[in-house]
């Protein structure tokens, strides 16, 4: 059963038509978001605000849940097939992240920045849960979330239909400034602590830093993700 909740996960995915029953304490006092539900036939449950506080416990639930259709993901190829009719279609790679508020703080600032897909590892890697939809504020209602197998074989893949990867990596020698922006782009970000894996790195058609100036040794995964993701839609 997949259940999220807060109120911009599931204003959002009912945005996206993913929504099957609504759970709502009477302290919940949107009433356009239930209008909204109760056009799309979503059966509406009012229930007490402890039984909300035990779905998820020690969360903010702003006293609305939601039971929803599985979280989509998708393949590589649905998202190769869809990139060829635009132009503008910039994907992102991470190498084994493990927070999920990393994974939903990125599916927020990719959707912010029009970052078209995500790609990770089914295994070794954090999975879509309800905690990465709430992180996400309804990012993971609108960038396509792509599992696959092998990294080193999707970057591959990547590349033959035309995609430049640049690696996010503090010890590079090229400026972040240095993502191309008028060509097909993919950006990799590495796992917390570890960063890019030795085998996706040699992959990478470019490594790029992002400049640092104070004292701490690096920025966390979806810091430099959404610095990187800016960059890329800089003067597009």
């Amino acid at each position: 059963m997949n259940r999220i909740y807060g109120l911009n996960s599931v204003a959002s995915a009912l945005d996206s038509k993913l929504v099957k029953t609504l759970f709502v304490s009477k302290e919940f006092k949107k009433l356009e978001l239930l209008s909204q539900a109760k056009k799309q036939g979503i059966l509406i449950k009012e229930v007490p605000e402890q039984d909300l506080n035990s779905m998820f416990p020690k969360v903010n639930h702003q006293h609305i849940a939601a039971e929803t259709k599985p979280l989509n993901t998708y393949s590589l190829e649905d998202v190769l097939k869809e990139s060829k009719s635009s132009d503008d279609y910039s994907l992102c790679v991470l190498d084994e992240l493990t927070d999920p508020h990393n994974l939903g703080a990125i599916l927020r600032s990719a959707d912010i920045f029009g970052i078209k897909a995500i790609i990770y590892k089914k295994t070794n890697s954090v999975k879509l849960s309800p905690l990465v939809a709430k992180i996400s504020s309804g990012g993971i209602s609108y960038v396509k979330c792509v599992e696959v197998t092998n990294l080193t074989t999707a970057i591959k893949k990547l590349k033959e239909n035309s995609y430049w990867i640049f690696g996010l990596d503090g010890s590079a020698k090229e400026n972040i400034t240095s993502i191309y922006k008028d060509r097909k782009v993919c950006i990799v970000i590495g796992s917390e602590g570890k960063g890019i894996s030795r085998l996706v790195r040699e992959n990478c058609d470019v490594l790029v830093k992002i400049p640092q100036y104070g004292h701490v040794p690096c920025l966390n995964a979806s810091n430099a993700a959404a610095i990187a993701f800016y960059e890329l839609r800089r003067n597009f």
